[in-house]
This record gives C-alpha cells, structure tokens and sequence, in this order.
C-alpha cells in the first residue's frame, strides 16, 4: 500500500514516497542518519525505521542512491514458509551499494524463497534505475521503470489504474515541480477513500510521505510524520553527495576485496 514518483533533472533527481499502512501498526521512527560497513569504510544512509520489524521501506545514501520497497500483494505466495524474512531488512541489505551494477549483483544472489513478494526501484543521481521483482515465484530485472509506481492490497488493479491515470491528467509527466508532486501525494482525488494517492480507509491509511533531493552536490530528505494532507514535510536532514573520485576510489576498494 505505497505510491512513488520521481523525476529526473539536470543535477539528479527528486522522489516522493507515500507509505500506506495498517493502522494497527507502530509509527515509525523518524528519519535519522545511520551507517552500514562497506569494505574499508562506512557508508551513510538516511532512513526511517519501521519499529514492529526493524527494517525500513526506504533508505537513501551518500552516493546518492535511494532504495524504495513496495510489497507485491496480488502476486502473495502461499503461506507455507514458517520464518519469513522482513522485507524492510532487504532496504538496509541494499543502502550500502555504489552503482546500480551492484544491485543487480545483489539480488540474482538473493535466496528470494524467504521473503514474501515485493518490488524493489533503485535510482542513482545519473536517473537510471532499476525496478527489482519478486513474484513469490520469479524473479525478474527491469530496467529505466516509468512513473508512477503503487501498491494496494485492496483491489490493487483498479486502484493502480486510478493513480496512473491521475498523474497522466496532471501532466506530472512533463513537470519538475517538487510542490505539484507534494500535491499528488496529497491528493484525495477522485475522493478520500481507497483509491486516492493520500489514502484512507477504516483500517489503514497513508502514514507518511518522504521527498528525497539529490542535487548541488547534497542528499535531502524530508519527511511528513503522518497524512501529507494533514501533515507538513519536515525540515531537511542532509549528507554531502560524496564526489566521484571517491566513489570511484570504494568501487576500486570494493573489487579487490571481492578478489581476495
């Protein structure tokens, strides 16, 4: 249950995440700075966390890459595996990658069999992306997905079909206003219900939004603790965009250590 969008611009890229869930569930924690061993040096994320599993739906790092998961709920296997893995642990796995090459690496390794179905985009400052699926039965690897992306786990093609077409009418499509994608994420069009990007029902409801901003050399992440059409994004927590000579420099470190 989750909508995001992007667009890319000269220096990067701006992404917007709806996260919808139950309202049973724990609030999360805001976002913070965290850090994941690579090689020889620690990488810098930014994420919020989910508390009843630990894991996150997104994370973005100081190379300027943004994980995002969305669960895959039509295409849920069945329940017959004892010990699911948390899918919001498969966000942190990936929050240390460099390159998009890695990613790729990362996930034809994966022993999917323990997670339930998901879809995972990545996006790096240069645009390119890559959409990661697991069906619950295969896996597959798209690459350059197009926008919109969004999930339900109530009549998921119709409320899908909505949302696309919502951000079509809009022209989004042709937009790089920040404000009109906060707008669309606000949004209760066609009504306040199920199918609207903002959404709401009697047991669960979009519970938050995060605008991440890769550009001018820095990494920002807001993030509205609650509805965005109740509550405002907050101010920005930022990392500086690490330079390409040193990203360069890790990817190197990365390859002779996997030599070894």
């Amino acid at each position: 249950m989750c909508t995001m969008t992007w667009f890319v611009h000269d220096d990067g890229y701006d992404l917007f995440f709806n996260r919808d869930e139950r309202l049973t569930r724990s609030r999360a924690l805001l976002p913070t700075i965290q850090h994941h061993n690579n090689v020889d040096r620690d990488i810098s994320y930014i994420s919020p966390t989910d508390v009843d599993a630990g894991g996150t739906w997104i994370a973005t790092n100081e190379h300027g890459l943004t994980v995002c998961l969305l669960n895959h709920y039509q295409f849920e296997q069945i329940e017959t595996y004892k010990n699911w893995t948390s899918r919001g642990a498969i966000v942190r796995q990936f929050s240390n990658i460099t390159e998009l090459v890695q990613a790729k690496s990362m996930f034809e390794s994966m022993v999917l069999e323990d997670y339930r179905a998901f879809r995972m985009f990545i996006i790096e400052p240069s645009g390119d992306n890559l959409l990661l699926v697991w069906d619950g039965h295969k896996a597959r690897i798209e690459h350059n997905a197009s926008v919109p992306k969004s999930s339900s786990s109530v009549d998921a093609k119709n409320v899908k079909a909505l949302r696309k077409k919502l951000f079509v009418d809009l022209e989004l499509d042709k937009s790089e206003s920040a404000e009109q994608y906060i707008a669309y994420h606000s949004s209760h069009l066609p009504n306040r219900s199920k199918d609207s990007v903002c959404m709401h029902r009697k047991d669960a409801q979009t519970v938050s939004l995060s605008h991440v901003r890769v550009a001018n050399g820095e990494i920002s992440f807001r993030y509205a603790d609650g509805p965005p059409c109740e509550v405002a994004l907050s101010d920005a927590i930022t990392l500086p965009l690490v330079p390409n000579d040193v990203k360069k420099a890790v990817i190197s470190m990365e390859a002779t250590a996997a030599v070894r």
